[in-house]
């Protein structure tokens, strides 16, 4: 959505974000086989924040908020609060990377002195903090991973918290007024299966253009 609001073009945006992708696949060696259930118990993080600044950097530069030609909400979870947050102001490259900050995954970053995770933790569709700001239409966009089965206690507790994530996620689907479902099987360390995750949303949306384009009518 940050990147879409800067270029207003969606084949820019893919550009953007694959160039990118690759450049940090490339110069950081990423190899998902290497991360196992114990080490997502005695880390603090699988990735330290320099490893993947970069990347948002890369991307964002010193873009502000008020540079944007679209205007943009950013959701993240202020630890130091425990509640959800919202980043109107100031760096784009700040907001974006502490909404992406998925706990255990990546070191948790800190804005205006809080410490900050991924908005998805309370808010994994925002859309009750975009009716607080007045959105007349709210459009969800969702990806629909299949049930996993478990075989350790490690496992069994990553289900049962994927569970509850669910229960958060259709609450908020409920406040929606359009919502998109993209079927999903591909698992959060394949980020190289990013043109087969972009392909298949393309697919999805061509599908419902035409019901989408009425929508937008009403």
């Amino acid at each position: 959505g940050t990147l879409y609001s800067i270029y207003q073009d969606a084949d820019k945006v893919y550009a953007v974000l694959s160039e990118n992708t690759e450049y940090f696949l490339k110069n950081n060696n990423f190899s998902p086989s290497k991360f196992t259930n114990l080490e997502l118990v005695v880390k603090e993080s699988l990735f330290t924040l320099d490893e993947y600044y970069k990347f948002f950097k890369r991307l964002y530069g010193r873009t502000k908020f008020s540079d944007l030609k679209i205007p943009v909400l950013v959701v993240v979870f202020d630890l130091e609060n425990m509640s959800s947050m919202v980043i109107n102001e100031g760096y784009i490259v700040d907001a974006v990377l502490a909404s992406c900050t998925v706990p255990g995954v990546f070191e948790p970053t800190f804005i205006a002195g809080s410490k900050m995770l991924d908005g998805g933790v309370l808010s994994p569709l925002p859309t009750t903090e975009l009716k607080e700001y007045g959105a007349d239409k709210i459009v969800a966009s969702i990806f629909v991973e299949p049930k996993k089965s478990y075989n350790t206690q490690m496992e069994l507790m990553l289900y049962i918290d994927s569970l509850k994530g669910e229960m958060i996620l259709q609450k908020e689907v409920e406040n929606s007024d359009f919502v998109i479902s993209y079927p999903i099987e591909v698992d959060w360390t394949e980020f190289r299966k990013y043109r087969e995750i972009f392909n298949l949303g393309m697919n999805v949306a061509m599908k419902r253009r035409d019901e989408f384009e009425n929508f937008l009518r009403r």
